[in-house]
């Protein structure tokens, strides 16, 4: 339907029921950089920079992100208590506790609503029922059971009070408090406080005392055998009741972190492992060279040490040391995603030197493909887009663009084109090729553009013989070139008459390109749109078609719909959307049931197929944490499940809605749940539906109880109500349903029972 009076039409906030398709959240996130280890039991824990996970003593693990329960992903410290809870700490302030025995969680919030500028929390150790919490801003004592804070500690003997004290570490030893702390290169010490004192508050309560020196950086206090250890970054030392005693045999080791059981002291470097077992401090060295850098230690239960890793997840000794990751992708940078026709998605993940290569999650299954395992040149790939016969196209910053054909389960070298196919780059090194996204039209031609090429032949396709051209983008007497657009997540799009779209980020000519070709290979640009012409920007950021052959466009300003592709520049063939006015528009998809799924820095809208509804508003804080971040990079969506994907830089997220594609043909009607138990906690599903299909419930002799329509796509519902709006009575219920044109039919049976 078209909507040329899009402007004056009020927004609806509307709940989104299950009509609309809330379903199961899910996070796809890096857990590969540990931060911080812990043991419970046999179980090991770890938190990573992409969430939580708990390797099994059989092998397994059991992840947590924000879609298990976490509230944010971006860890920093862990510790197990005696009672089976597990309490981690965040880059944001956050404590999450959850209980081993019940599987639920609690969160502590009060120090991510301070007013503080660094909320970090650096460590956690636990006493009985007290969390020392170390933090960028102070040592906090939390009581664990009732989840009350006690003091927080901030000031520190002499340490100027116009200095801000971060707490790294601390421990409770011979009935003193022991805390790693820090205010800037020249104010590094262990700050000692004797617990006898009612009033560790005040500054003078604390003696300071320097590790080696003020500028020795303090990452660890530990005790052991009676008496405290500090890890520096300089070596090891020990108290010896008035000062430190360097650890002779790690003179100089950079130490992150030490951990002490009641038989050993273990001590972590950046590259290895040292164990001390009695009161001479003689070093015994685990293994040799750990395989990953060093973040954190602890001890299992069976008395080895157990390392977090940068890269490398868990690391567990058995006379060589053993990487423990959960299947995930290489990075939790997801900068733009695509779907293929096997429901596999796909990822690109930056640029600039920031790329970690592409990834791919096929039937549950992380697979990575980067320079170090494949012959990829560079990792710097930022755009992922789908070609026409069900191929997936990778474009690189700098390395051409790259196909991997349908059914292909590798990365070929002579699947990289750029020089080899005619391809040229930027003046200054013409072998830097940066592609934008591909689009294909209906002659089977594969499309794609170049940016600031030398030789100003900005457009290049891929015919069906796969031999390759590039030709010039004319705007009248001038050519068009493309600089690098890094924040453009769909530079083209293909229309339903078979004309190609161009974004223009030219900053003579910004704005969008028609070329009107209808499927012929043309460089002309036949109209060229503007703000000056409706849009509500000429700073294009992604463009789509939709079901209805609507072109939809997002900017930095806002979305303007193009309602007549054929006539873009004729009057009203432009509505500017007014809700979201003003708003960046990184990206727009487009569900099986035309409804648009609109990605912003501030989070994501959902828009009813018209666009004059906002069904639903999805944020960080209104999903709980569900969407990674509120800045939503790229959205794709698998049409065969109704599963929407939101890419972020900080992992992936993903959505089950009902907007399934409908199926081409009736088959019997799946129904669920069935019996139907009245009144309901949810509507009755009717899963296997043509297109535009509607439903007639009859009773078992036949008679018509009520007439329902659907969304569209392949799923409908029935609330259980007759015509009246009364709940039916128990029974058996014929469902029919049929197409728009009546042509196709399908049934299936519910048991309807009355509670």
């Amino acid at each position: 339907m078209k909507i040329s009076w899009i402007c004056a039409v009020a927004v609806i906030l509307m709940p989104l029921t299950l009509h609309a398709g809330v379903g199961e959240w899910r996070n796809y996130t890096s857990q590969k950089d540990v931060v911080d280890v812990t043991v419970d039991g046999t179980s090991l824990w770890a938190a990573s920079s992409g969430g939580m996970f708990s390797l099994l003593q059989d092998g397994t693990f059991v992840t947590f992100t924000n879609a298990e329960g976490l509230r944010s992903v971006d860890l920093t410290a862990i510790a197990a208590s005696s009672n089976g809870k597990i309490v981690t700490g965040t880059l944001g302030g956050i404590l999450h506790i959850y209980n081993t025995q019940s599987t639920s969680w609690q969160y502590v919030n009060d120090i991510a609503s301070t007013n503080q500028i660094n909320k970090r929390i650096n460590d956690l150790t636990i006493y009985s029922d007290t969390v020392l919490v170390c933090s960028d801003f102070g040592l906090s004592l939390l009581n664990l059971s009732r989840l009350e804070f006690g003091d927080t500690y901030s000031r520190f003997g002499t340490i100027p009070t116009t200095l801000r004290v971060a707490v790294h570490s601390a421990v409770i030893q011979n009935g003193s408090l022991w805390a790693a702390v820090s205010a800037d290169a020249t104010n590094n010490f262990v700050a000692v406080g004797n617990l006898a004192n009612p009033n560790l508050l005040q500054p003078q309560s604390w003696s300071l005392y320097g590790v080696g020196s003020a500028t020795n950086e303090v990452r660890a206090v530990v005790g052991f055998n009676g008496t405290v250890y500090a890890g520096t970054q300089s070596g090891l030392y020990r108290f010896d009741g008035s000062g430190w005693n360097p650890i002779t045999n790690l003179s100089g080791q950079d130490i992150v972190a030490a951990h002490a059981s009641s038989t050993q002291l273990v001590v972590c470097s950046r590259s290895g492992i040292v164990s001390i077992v009695n009161t001479n401090d003689d070093v015994s060295l685990y293994g040799q060279t750990l395989p990953y850098t060093a973040s954190s230690v602890t001890i299992s239960s069976s008395g080895e040490p157990v390392v977090g890793s940068v890269g490398g997840g868990l690391l567990t000794f058995n006379g060589a040391w053993d990487s423990h990751v959960p299947n995930g992708p290489s990075s939790s940078q997801f900068l733009s995603i695509a779907i293929d026709d096997e429901g596999t998605v796909w990822s690109a993940t930056g640029l600039d030197g920031g790329g970690k290569g592409i990834y791919r999650l096929r039937k549950g299954s992380w697979k990575s493909f980067s320079a170090q395992n494949t012959v990829l040149p560079i990792n710097d790939f930022h755009r992922v887009s789908l070609g026409c016969d069900g191929s997936v196209w990778a474009s690189s910053w700098g390395g051409g663009i790259l196909e991997v054909p349908a059914g292909v389960d590798s990365v070929l070298a002579e699947n990289l084109y750029g020089r080899n196919v005619g391809m040229i780059g930027i003046p200054s090194d013409t072998s830097f090729i940066v592609n934008s996204t591909m689009a294909c039209d209906g002659h089977g031609n594969t499309w794609t553009t170049i940016l600031q090429p030398f030789d100003q032949r900005v457009l290049v396709v891929r015919k069906p013989d796969r031999s390759w051209s590039t030709l010039n983008a004319k705007l009248g007497s001038a050519l068009i070139v493309l600089p690098h657009d890094k924040d453009v997540q769909q530079n083209l799009a293909v229309d339903a008459f078979d004309n190609l779209w161009m974004v223009i980020k030219d900053p003579a000519y910004r704005g969008l390109a028609s070329f009107n070709n209808r499927g012929a290979i043309r460089d002309s640009i036949v109209y060229h749109v503007t703000a000056a012409d409706g849009l509500p920007s000429s700073d294009i950021k992604s463009i789509v078609i939709d079901r209805e052959n609507d072109l939809w466009v997002g900017t930095d300003r806002g979305i303007g719909i193009i309602l007549d592709p054929s006539r873009p520049k004729s009057e009203g063939s432009i509505a500017r959307y007014i809700p979201l006015d003003g708003t960046t528009i990184n990206s727009i998809a487009v569900d099986a049931l035309n409804r648009k799924w609109v990605a912003t820095p501030e989070g994501v809208v959902l828009l009813s197929p018209d666009g004059t509804q906002v069904l639903e508003m999805y944020t960080v804080a209104s999903t709980a944490g569900r969407l990674i971040d509120n800045d939503v990079k790229s959205i794709a969506i698998d049409h065969t499940t109704g599963t929407v994907y939101f890419g972020t830089i900080n992992g992936l997220a993903s959505l089950t809605t009902t907007a399934v594609q409908a199926k081409g043909e009736f088959d019997q009607l799946l129904v669920s749940p069935n019996p139907y138990l009245l009144p309901p906690n949810r509507d009755l599903t009717i899963d296997g539906l043509v297109e535009d299909s509607r439903i007639k419930i009859l009773s078992i002799d036949g008679k018509l109880v009520r007439e329902v329509g659907t969304p569209g796509g392949r799923i409908g519902f029935w609330d259980g109500k007759d015509s009246e709006g009364q709940y039916v009575s128990s029974g058996i219920y014929i469902l029919v349903a049929f197409s728009e044109s009546g042509d196709k039919v399908g049934t299936g049976k519910v048991a309807v029972i009355r509670r």
